[in-house]
């Protein structure tokens, strides 16, 4: 009997909790805890599925930059014919006719801060995917695995609960604040694998608190008509409508 069998009998009371194939090798597919440390927080290294994904980003910051030109105001833009001087007398760097220096007013144009963002998302996205083009190959070199099934299907697992949310703004304007969210947080809860009363009562208490922190306290606003709150008398809907 090898040490790992011997270890793992070791785990166990009685000889008949013991599984029957315990003597051959055992592999578990869950990874095994490792203790972290901080500086692993900012710690980067590609996985598989990483090339799909830099994919995609290369090409959302090129559909980016395609658009940017017809729908950020850039063709409407109003600038004079000397935009050297005009630039650096924006900011600061030359006056033109003894006008007094304002800093603001190109920044102020629709098209200045996409113009700044696409400047940085675009040439990142690209170096991104050349680096993650690079990572695939070195691994194909060496058989590697580099299938991102798994990956992909957590990705895609996710809108899952991307499509609870948009459920809850739907039943928001039906149902009101209060009780879509006491469902919401109540049906996560179970969702998410915690299905004793216990915890379905903390998740349902959890939404309560939710709803009096944003809802009565805070006065965020809500839709004003509310087919469940329509239903009522008119003082017990103008109180729900303010309240809840």
């Amino acid at each position: 009997m090898t040490a790992n069998a011997l270890s793992a009998k070791d785990c166990y009371l009685f000889e008949e909790s013991t599984p029957s194939d315990i003597d051959r090798h055992f592999q578990s597919e869950c990874p095994p805890d490792k203790k972290v440390k901080v500086e692993d927080l900012f710690k980067f290294s590609r996985k598989r599925g990483d090339l799909q994904i830099s994919v995609v980003a290369a090409l959302l910051a090129l559909f980016f930059l395609a658009f940017f030109w017809t729908q950020t105001g850039w063709a409407a833009r109003d600038l004079p014919d000397d935009l050297g001087s005009y630039v650096a007398y924006q900011f600061g760097l030359v006056e033109i006719d003894g006008r007094v220096t304002r800093l603001g007013r190109i920044i102020k144009q629709s098209w200045v801060a996409p113009l700044l963002c696409l400047l940085v998302l675009v040439p990142a996205a690209l170096w991104n995917l050349r680096g993650s083009w690079k990572e695939t190959a070195w691994r194909k070199r060496f058989k590697l695995p580099t299938r991102a099934y798994f990956e992909l299907t957590k990705y895609v697992a996710a809108l899952e609960y991307v499509a609870y949310f948009i459920g809850y703004t739907l039943i928001v304007p039906i149902l009101g604040y209060l009780v879509s969210t006491l469902i919401l947080g109540t049906f996560l809860t179970w969702r998410l694998g915690y299905r004793s009363p216990r915890w379905i009562m903390t998740g349902f208490l959890s939404s309560v608190a939710v709803v009096i922190a944003f809802r009565t306290l805070l006065q965020i606003k809500t839709p004003l008509n509310i087919w469940l709150y329509n239903q009522l008398p008119d003082a017990a809907r103008a109180f729900m409508l303010t309240y809840f």
